[in-house]
């Protein structure tokens, strides 16, 4: 972020992160945020609806429902 001279930052880690990194989150807590691939994907699926429509062009995702049988 420094390099960037970013106030702000996301990561994303598809394979999780070291504890040293998590502890640093929390040192950073208002700085800097740590998502896993999990979590991006439940914001995608969460937020998509009020995505621009030229950021939905370049993700085009559709809705689908699907039978779930219970036990």
């Amino acid at each position: 972020m420094q390099d960037v001279k970013a106030d702000k930052g996301l990561v994303v880690s598809w394979g999780g992160f070291k504890n040293s990194v998590l502890s640093e989150e929390k040192r950073s807590f208002f700085d800097i945020r740590l998502w896993s691939s999990e979590v991006l994907l439940d914001m995608i699926q969460t937020h998509y609806e009020r995505f621009p429509d030229e950021l939905k062009a370049d993700l085009p995702l559709k809705r689908i429902w699907a039978l779930v049988l219970e036990d």
